[in-house]
């Protein structure tokens, strides 16, 4: 049985909007608050980290109940950074899956070595495979946060990395030397077993359907339609997913809750 979080937080910012989900859905949400978080724009980066540090680690303990329940934990959150919670979680219930499916027009995968605009937003890829290095001057905020959370290393040669196709050089550089393997959408199915454990994260800037889902954070064009992502969809129903999460949209945008529907639709085809 698929248990339904709601994570209304992006990078330790709080984005209620998101709990509109509950409106349009088929299935209750359970929202994951933290009462005392109530700012929506937090400058700082190492507070955004703080703060992400005890978002994610609550995540991280209900998703592993989820998971020695023996149920299926399927997460909405504002950002990617919901990965790491949901990989510790099924690490801790001892279900580290094979294999991470990650569906993102972004890499995701910059360190403070790399990244020229100093986003967050552009690392949970990474860190994720601990790849995290330390900013000069400034304590380990990143390996704090990491810390926190409780997870371990996964190995780059287990996760594919689909439709990344928004690339900063340093970024392009970093993921082409390592061991993740990135392809297309329609290459995706033959990287697969039937006889692995999937984790299927997608961000809802993967798609490029401004008709379907006018109401992306970052969209970037030459991507799948939703109609091809559902049809993905469809296929991996038939594979062992331990696991789903999605990187939302523009909530304070997203007014009619037309991408919200266009995004739980497509998770329907999971069901």
């Amino acid at each position: 049985m698929n248990k339904h979080l709601l994570i209304p937080f992006l990078t330790g910012q709080r984005r209620d909007g998101l709990g509109r989900v509950n409106d349009v859905s088929a299935h209750p949400w359970e929202i994951m608050n933290i009462p005392e978080f109530k700012e929506t724009a937090i400058a700082d980066a190492n507070e955004k980290l703080r703060r992400m540090g005890q978002i994610y680690a609550n995540l991280a303990t209900r998703v592993q109940q989820i998971t020695e329940d023996g149920d299926r934990a399927v997460c909405i959150a504002g950002d990617c950074f919901s990965t790491l919670a949901v990989v510790t979680g099924l690490q801790k219930a001892g279900r580290q899956p094979d294999r991470i499916l990650w569906l993102d027009a972004h890499g995701d995968f910059h360190t403070w070595e790399t990244t020229l605009t100093k986003y967050l937003g552009g690392m949970p890829l990474a860190m994720l495979v601990g790849r995290r290095d330390r900013r000069r001057n400034e304590r380990n905020a990143i390996g704090t946060f990491l810390k926190e959370v409780g997870i371990k290393p996964y190995p780059e040669e287990q996760i594919i990395l689909s439709d990344a196709r928004d690339l900063d050089s340093g970024e392009k550089e970093s993921l082409e030397s390592s061991k993740i393997l990135t392809c297309n959408i329609d290459q995706i199915s033959k990287h697969l077993s039937p006889h692995e454990n999937i984790y299927l994260h997608f961000d809802t800037d993967v798609i490029d359907d401004r008709t379907k889902l006018p109401a992306l954070k970052y969209h970037v064009r030459q991507g799948p339609s939703h109609a091809q992502m559902s049809a993905l969809f469809s296929v991996l129903r038939q594979f062992k997913l331990v696991a789903v999460s999605v990187s939302a949209w523009h909530e304070e945008e997203d007014l009619d809750n037309k991408t919200a529907i266009a995004c739980l639709n497509l998770l329907e085809e999971l069901e």
